[in-house]
């Protein structure tokens, strides 16, 4: 949550998110942001659905509070409540801040893809639109963005201008940031959403 919080102070379109660790507080946030909503656990885990701790498109309060009983008894009680994104195109972007030539961004088929496929491409910040374009053009699963099977073709400007905004974030904080990991994206005719996110701090230096 801290994370979608910092992305969206730089420009970058994230999904409506509320982080609680409670039932009472779990209600709160499900009448600002309406139903369905997704449940995630929010121990740590890199791979949140892996253990069991991602429960999508609950339609209402029993619904939810019986998603957060089974979760919270396994994972602990600290939740993450978000507002169900649209379907679309998953991709997946992020950045490494390389000692040797700073923050590298890179684009990469999203989801559970990014590990199956080999489909990643790499720019050195700052990443400009022109040159954030052609990353997306690069990657395999960019067809899917022109529509596929009759779905409406993605929003490419709003996805490359993400990718131009993460880069000049990576630049303004690379003294502080080490890397930054936003997975899924979802892209759409309306625009591209960061659903879920992981920035990583550099060590402090006694």
């Amino acid at each position: 949550a801290e994370a979608l919080a910092l992305l969206a102070a730089a420009g970058i379109a994230t999904i409506a998110t509320r982080r609680v660790a409670s039932e009472s507080e779990l209600r709160a946030a499900c009448r600002d942001l309406g139903f369905p909503v997704a449940l995630k656990t929010a121990a740590g885990h890199a791979h949140k659905s892996d253990v069991g701790g991602v429960v999508l498109g609950l339609a209402d309060e029993s619904a939810v509070l019986a998603a957060y009983k089974e979760i919270s008894g396994r994972l602990g009680p600290a939740v993450t409540v978000q507002a169900m994104a649209a379907r679309g195109v998953e991709l997946a972007l992020g950045v490494v801040n390389d000692p040797d030539f700073g923050p590298v961004v890179m684009a990469a088929s999203g989801g559970v893809l990014i590990e199956l496929l080999d489909d990643r491409v790499f720019e050195l910040a700052p990443v400009d639109l022109g040159r954030a374009a052609a990353m997306i053009r690069h990657l395999k699963i960019s067809r899917l963005l022109d529509g596929y099977r009759g779905a409406p073709a993605a929003d490419r400007a709003a996805l490359a201008d993400m990718i131009t905004r993460l880069s000049r974030l990576a630049l303004e904080l690379r003294d502080e940031i080490a890397a930054i990991d936003l997975n899924p994206v979802i892209a759409t005719a309306a625009g591209a959403t960061a659903v879920d996110a992981l920035i990583t701090f550099k060590e402090k230096k006694d």
